[in-house]
């Protein structure tokens, strides 16, 4: 049953979230080209170890060696940022997701017509982008979707190294 209170306490809510999110912005360190590079290549170098030696001993050398090769002044610097490029990357991938999934249900017919239409929901909610703006600014959202090729596909390389138990 629906309530009078309903539309008011998700206005507040998304009005909440909007403040919080603008003070995590002002603590936000914000990210430069130049350290997206050396996050890059934290990873790239991170991968090249990791996903051909399994086991604790070579993940930890793994970072090791990917913190050398960024460049970045320090561990929780990287760590800043590769917690943005997760967030990035994790929903970049979960929209080409589903839009595969969608490419595969455009053939079927009417019987797939309200799982469409639930992914396209889906998509319209995982394509905004204002909350990721409040929170690390416009200005990192588009040097993000200027690599946001290559950022996926290192995602999906470290989750599924991250993954492995």
């Amino acid at each position: 049953m629906s309530s009078f209170f309903d539309d008011t306490h998700e206005l507040v809510t998304t009005d909440m979230q909007a403040a919080d999110d603008r003070t995590l912005r002002l603590a936000a360190v914000p990210l430069t080209e130049q350290e997206l590079e050396g996050l890059i290549r934290y990873q790239e170098t991170f991968l090249s170890i990791a996903e051909h030696t399994p086991g604790a001993e070579a993940l930890a050398r793994a970072h090791t060696e990917a913190l050398k090769a960024s460049g970045l002044p320090d561990a929780r610097r990287v760590e800043q940022g590769n917690a943005i490029l997760r967030t990035f990357s994790g929903q970049r991938w979960g929209i080409h997701k589903l839009k595969d999934k969608l490419k595969q249900l455009e053939s079927q017919g009417p019987e797939a017509d309200e799982l469409r239409e639930r992914i396209r929901e889906e998509l319209t909610r995982l394509e905004r982008t204002d909350g990721f703006s409040r929170r690390y600014g416009e200005e990192l959202l588009k040097l993000l979707q200027k690599h946001e090729e290559q950022l996926v596909k290192l995602h999906t390389r470290m989750t599924g190294v991250l993954s492995r138990g």
